[in-house]
């Protein structure tokens, strides 16, 4: 009987894990000193309006093949360093749009930080990404 009640237990554990996880609190501010936030329409507008605007996908490279916004480059984290988002980003006045999953990612809030304290002038911050754009009925581009 002793055998039966640990894994139920565990089970049931991992249950509350999981309920737990799904209400997970956002991790990623809605807004970033420096940066312009936009929601879906005005990442739309952006695209439509912004001459050279560079769209960063900040997610992994597996997630960014699942479904990315259309024309959005994808450069992690762990891979920005100046010298790649300038062979992006022409120049630091040039606009630059971040985004991620969405709050509780938080990988385009890290970026848009390290790009506005790089001195980028035109950082834009889209942070309910993916998950408000695919919520919206909004394409994917998948690679």
């Amino acid at each position: 009987m002793k055998s039966l009640r640990i894994p139920l237990l565990f089970a049931a554990l991992g249950l509350i894990s999981a309920a737990a996880l799904a209400q997970a609190p956002p991790i990623a501010p809605m807004e970033i000193a420096g940066a312009t936030t936009v929601n879906y329409e005005g990442l739309i507008d952006l695209i439509e309006k912004t001459p050279g605007l560079v769209v960063v996908d900040s997610r992994l490279l597996a997630d960014y093949r699942k479904g990315h916004i259309g024309k959005a480059i994808n450069i992690v984290n762990d891979e920005m360093t100046e010298a790649v988002l300038a062979s992006h980003v022409a120049t630091k006045q040039k606009p630059v749009l971040f985004y991620c999953q969405g709050l509780t990612c938080g990988r385009s809030a890290a970026a848009v930080k390290i790009a506005v304290g790089w001195g980028y002038t035109k950082v834009y911050y889209y942070p309910l990404g993916v998950d408000e754009w695919s919520k919206q009925g909004m394409p994917l581009v998948r690679k």
